[in-house]
Parts: structure tokens; C-alpha cells; sequence
């Protein structure tokens, strides 16, 4: 998921009653209007207790309540395929496929190639070459076998269609991965939570994943695509991030989306919200009625809490480096972190961190959480302060354990104590695996999972 990309969502108003399961199952080169390589920040699998900051924890939300609605061929369309940028600014790139290849010019086969034989795709001036010979127009690479792949030698295999051509407004080559929108979700629900997990966690993942590919089609259009494969959409691995328990939940919620007043949502999460999420005014400035604060049941897991110590002399002087400097510090102004939910004007419902006062010899400054959080690399913004190195005090005891002007002892470790990892917005995937975990014996808990998490919405299944 960047700070600077406010998302559009679009109207699928009615949808339940234009799309039908056919529009699925159409060609892969049924639109032709279309990144970056696969994922590398987080291209590690997760393990049951190793979930990673999700694609979502850098995109900002907009709602916008009046869009004009889709017409019926855009409504099937939309359903049917995505387009999704898996290489640019790229030389030249083979390709194989263990069927065998087709190379295509529009709906024209243009040249085969037997199984496991290279196919290499080159950048000529503004033109392709594929083995040599020009081609003025891109082409698509396909399987010649129905439900086959394509390989790019580089180690990736993709179901569908690669589309190959010259990159948009920029030097290089750009490879388009265009593929049904359920076979997509193959490869994502396994990078973005642990196939290990439970079925239900994994379900709402699935129907997050989805809403969040159907309500950002066409987000990076001037690039040639739909949606990119690393974190400034949803990390995507094609087959290689594909796994029988994921394949089975995204089959088992085949159409299912996530929609307010009719439209689909922007489906944002994170790995865990830290015992309460946030509204999304307090993280990203901007009004969305179904990202509001609600509890987040992840206390039993990883990585829920977590600690920083430092001295008060290294923290004076990664402030003065990040030109926040006010000399030798004396105190900081914030309400201590409390039970959530929390009506501080310094805090948000949460308790994440809005700003805090930091006092010095050489005066004053006001630093946001966010700030605050880039500056001491923490993992969110709901954090606070203890001296020494004790135990971190429990917000959701109650009462306050320190004043609101937190004293900085001289010579005296200082502790900056949080909760969570990430932007705390939507779903949180540690709270969805224990939720689900608690709920074990319960069929189809992924609907209550992801209704709780994003407040006012319903789930609809598109076809």
C-alpha cells in the first residue's frame, strides 16, 4: 500500500445484478488498457507468528461519497481481468512456458514456441523484438495450453497472459501480467498473511484483497496497469506465492467483496492494530465512516508489544539531526497513554500519538507522532514513555502511571513503550488470526471478522 497516492473509489452500485460468473471466466485478453519487480520487502514468508507490515500500511484513504455509476461492460470488465505491472524499465526479458508459448499481436498468433523453449522479448527504439524480429505494436505471451503458464526465466511463474511493451512516458520495457481477478488473488492472500493460518483469517483476507483490487483498477493507467505487485498496491508472487489453503479460501469466498452504501471499500490493513484501531482522520487527515476505531483482540500475539530504550542525551540528538533540536531535553508534554478508547486532543481514539511537546534548555518544539515514529524507527505510533527499564505499564489498566509532563531524568534511561505495527487502520491481520483462532468452531466467522473491523459494511458477492 505511499502517503502521496489519495485512492479513488468507484461505484459498483448494483453490481450483484450486472456481473454473473462468466464475466470471470472470460479471456485474459478480454481489456487491453493496462511496477515493479516482485515484492522484496517483504517477500518472506510469513510463519503463524511472523506476520509482516501489510501492503496497505503506506496508502492513504479518500472517501468520496458521489461517483457516476459503471456502465454494465465496465461492471463485467472490471470483474473479469486485472492488469498487473510485474516488471519495468527492463532491456529486454525471456519467457518460457512448460506447454509451450504463443505469441500474439492483438488476437492474431504471430509465432510459437515449443515447452521450455526461451522467447526473448527486447527493447528496439520504440519497438519490441521478439526473438529478433520487429514488432510495432505490443504483444501478449500465453500458454498454448488452456490453464497453462508463463515463466519469465527469471524465476516467477504467472496463470493468464504476459503483455509486453514499450513503457509508458519512460525508458525501458514493461511486462503486464493480465490475469482473472480470482486467479490473482492466488497469488496475494499467501503474501500479504501466512497460508499457515487459520481458514476463517484467511477468508477475510481473501474478501479484503479482492475489494481492494476492484476498487483501485485502474489506479496506475498512465503506467499501462492496473495495479502494481509490491506494496504500493498488494505483494503478488503469481504461482509462486500460491498454496493449496489460500487457493481453497479465495475459492471459497469466489465474488465477495466488502462494500458501504453500495460501493466497494478501500479495504486497508495492517499487521496488528495494538489493542484498538484508529480512526482514519488521526492517521491520514481524511473522513472514512467505515475505517472508525474499534477494539483489536491481537493481545495474545507477536509482536503486540514492544520496546525502545534510549538515554536522554541519544534522543536529544536524533531530534537536533532530524532539526526538531531544543538542547539538553527536560520534559514532554503528552497525556499518558490510558485505556482505550481514548478523547485526548494529543492522542487519538486508539491512543496513537497526534503531536507532543518536547521542552528543552533551548526551548520548545512540537513533533507529530508520525515524526516522531520515522525519526526513532518505531513500529507505530501508539507508543509513550517510561524512565529506567522496567516493565511497560498496561494502557488498558486504567489509570495513568506518569503526569502529563513526562520529566527527563539526566543520567536515567528513557524507554519509549508501544503497541502494534503499522498504521493501525482497518483490518488488523494478527487480530483477524486471533479472533479466528478463539472462534474456531464457528463457520463463516470471517464475515464477523471483517464486519467488526470496517465499521457499517456489508459483504456482497459480485458474481
Amino acid at each position: 500500500m505511499n502517503k502521496k497516492s489519495w485512492l479513488r473509489i468507484v461505484t459498483i452500485t448494483a453490481l450483484c445484478a450486472l456481473l454473473t460468473t462468466s464475466a470471470l471466466a472470460s479471456s485474459p485478453k478480454a481489456k487491453k488498457t493496462v511496477h515493479r519487480h516482485p515484492p522484496v520487502r517483504y517477500a518472506q514468508k510469513a510463519t503463524a507468528h511472523t506476520a509482516k507490515p501489510a501492503a496497505s500500511t503506506h496508502k492513504k484513504p479518500v472517501y468520496t461519497p458521489k461517483q457516476a455509476a459503471y456502465t454494465h461492460k465496465q461492471a463485467v470488465q472490471d470483474s473479469a481481468t486485472l492488469r498487473i505491472g510485474i516488471r519495468e524499465g527492463r532491456g529486454r526479458v525471456a519467457v518460457t512456458g512448460p506447454q509451450g508459448l504463443g505469441v500474439y499481436r492483438g488476437d492474431m498468433l504471430w509465432k510459437k514456441a515449443a515447452a521450455n523453449v526461451p522467447v526473448t522479448i527486447a527493447l528496439s527504439g520504440t519497438n519490441l523484438t521478439v526473438n529478433g524480429d520487429i514488432s510495432t505494436v505490443p504483444v501478449q505471451v500465453r500458454s498454448l495450453v488452456q490453464g497453462g503458464s508463463v515463466e519469465i526465466t527469471d524465476g516467477y511463474a504467472y496463470r493468464g497472459a504476459l503483455e509486453m511493451m514499450k513503457s509508458p512516458g519512460r525508458w525501458g520495457l514493461t511486462v503486464v501480467n493480465v490475469v482473472p481477478v480470482e486467479q490473482y488473488l492466488y497469488g496475494v492472500v499467501g503474501k500479504e498473511m501466512s497460508p499457515s493460518w487459520s481458514e476463517e483469517a484467511l477468508k477475510a483476507q481473501a474478501v479484503a484483497a479482492r475489494t481492494y483490487a476492484i476498487a483501485h483498477k485502474n489506479r496506475f493507467s498512465q503506467r499501462g496497469f492496473d495495479l502494481t505487485d509490491d506494496t504500493s498496491s498488494q505483494v503478488y508472487a503469481g504461482i509462486n506465492g500460491e498454496s493449496p489453503s489460500i487457493i481453497k479460501a479465495v475459492n471459497d469466498t469466489k465474488g465477495e467483496i466488502l462494500t458501504y452504501q453500495g460501493k466497494p471499500i478501500d479495504a486497508f490493513f495492517c499487521s496488528t492494530a495494538g489493542g484498538w484501531t484508529e480512526d482514519s482522520e488521526n492517521v491520514w487527515g481524511s473522513y472514512v465512516p467505515y475505517l472508525r476505531g474499534v477494539r483489536d483482540a491481537s493481545d495474545a500475539m507477536p509482536g503486540y508489544r514492544w520496546s525502545v530504550t534510549t538515554t536522554p542525551e541519544q534522543m536529544a540528538a536524533k531530534l537536533s539531526a532530524a532539526g526538531k533540536g531544543v538542547g539538553r531535553i527536560k520534559s514532554i508534554e503528552l497525556s499518558p497513554l490510558m485505556k482505550r478508547p481514548m478523547s485526548m486532543t494529543d492522542r487519538g481514539v486508539s491512543g496513537r500519538v497526534q503531536e507532543m511537546i518536547v521542552k528543552g534548555t533551548n526551548g520548545n518544539v512540537t513533533v507529530k507522532g508520525s515524526a516522531f515514529q520515522s525519526i526513532f524507527g518505531l513500529r507505530s505510533t501508539l507508543f509513550d514513555f517510561y524512565s529506567g527499564r522496567g516493565t511497560a505499564p498496561d494502557p488498558d489498566a486504567g489509570a495513568a502511571v506518569r503526569k502529563s509532563d513526562f520529566i527527563i531524568k539526566a543520567g536515567q534511561p528513557v524507554t519509549i513503550y508501544g503497541f502494534g505495527w503499522g498504521h493501525g487502520l482497518g483490518m488488523s491481520q494478527y487480530g483477524a488470526y486471533q479472533m479466528a483462532k478463539e472462534h474456531a468452531n464457528e463457520k463463516n466467522y470471517y464475515r464477523h471478522i471483517l464486519t467488526h473491523y470496517y465499521t457499517g459494511t456489508k459483504i456482497e458477492k459480485l458474481y
